[in-house]
């Protein structure tokens, strides 16, 4: 098989092997964290306001779709039905990654332009590698007119994945991205998380914006491990820290940095849960792709019309007027996560 081939086949592996292992249960360790409800919430439901600031745009809800896709036919419909979902909920999509489109520009365009075909005034975001260079970033960037430009950092993909890198010297690239760009940049994991000290170090290169996309939704190293018939290296994920986790090892830098979290996303209260511990918007991936594989578009529309529903009754329960409310909500932690943050010397919010 050429070369370009493979690059694109590659592609169509990972969106049936997303579907393959989805499961509607969540590693993210939401399950560890509570919120108490208000038996007092002085408010009328139809006074809940779910709009909130994505970097320099107001949107209607504090939801957006995640890097998934591209770079091959089935990308391009997917990528046709995020963009429309995402017009009609008035939130931010993120385009996957568009390494194969720097590399096979002709054969991939339209695969990502229809983000930006299909929500022309919405707010689209472009996505590269972490050593992808300016260049190339802004490449990406111009391809779809993007308004925010996601970094990845998926050095545990790479290891697990049969053709990946082996070198990973990103600190000094990320800082040229942030520095030669024309929009805001967000560094993101791809679901294995960050620790405060990756944080402390980006903070350092000066990046403003941060998914910490922690370990819960879809697992890279299974997929990876599944395509590598050498070497199974599904034990990688031990090395992962979980959304929660990753939440509370961005406590330190909530004041300095824009957190935004994804990675196992299931439930309305997981989003709800994400806001209260310092997320300022919450992504989904596989939730929406299991979505639109497994129904269709105007079922997944029907799905989410649902879920915003469920997030105005929880921030009605929790006696949450609007998303800043919600980081007022009481908290409690079980004790594996105590202990977490008391090994790391985190200080848990309350």
């Amino acid at each position: 098989m050429p070369k370009q081939d493979a690059q694109i086949q590659r592609k169509v592996e990972h969106l049936f092997l997303a579907e393959k292992y989805f499961t509607d249960e969540s590693f993210a360790d939401f399950d560890g964290v509570r919120l108490l409800h208000n038996a007092l919430p002085e408010l009328n439901l139809k006074q809940i306001d779910l709009s909130t600031q994505f970097i320099n745009r107001k949107m209607a809800l504090p939801i957006y779709f995640n890097a998934i896709t591209g770079g091959s036919k089935q990308s391009t419909r997917f990528n046709t039905e995020l963009s429309q979902l995402a017009h009609k909920l008035n939130i931010p999509v993120s385009s996957g990654s568009m390494g194969v489109y720097l590399r096979l520009p002709e054969e991939t365009r339209d695969s990502f332009s229809v983000l930006r075909d299909n929500n022309p005034d919405g707010f689209v975001i472009a996505n590269v590698s972490a050593k992808a260079n300016a260049q190339q970033a802004q490449t990406a960037i111009d391809l779809i007119k993007a308004n925010a430009l996601q970094v990845h950092l998926n050095a545990l993909q790479e290891l697990a994945m049969p053709e990946g890198d082996k070198e990973f010297m990103w600190l000094d690239n990320i800082k040229q991205i942030v520095a030669s760009v024309n929009v805001p940049v967000i560094v993101k994991e791809v679901g294995f998380g960050m620790s405060k000290d990756n944080l402390a170090d980006l903070y350092k290169v000066g990046v403003k914006y941060v998914d910490i996309s922690g370990f819960g939704g879809t697992d890279f190293a299974q997929i990876e491990s599944t395509r590598n018939h050498e070497l199974d290296l599904t034990y990688l994920d031990r090395f992962s820290l979980s959304t929660v986790e990753s939440l509370l090892e961005s406590i330190p830098y909530q004041n300095k940095m824009t957190i935004f979290a994804s990675g196992g996303i299931r439930t309305p209260m997981d989003v709800i849960k994400a806001i209260r511990m310092g997320a300022s918007a919450v992504g989904m991936s596989g939730l929406v792709l299991h979505h639109l594989q497994k129904y269709s578009l105007s079922e997944t529309e029907i799905f989410f019309d649902e879920f915003i529903k469920q997030l105005q009754l929880i921030m009605a329960a929790i006696g949450a007027k609007s998303i800043a409310d919600i980081k007022k909500a009481p908290i409690i932690f079980d004790g594996s996560l105590v202990n977490y943050a008391k090994q790391r010397n985190i200080i848990l919010p309350s």
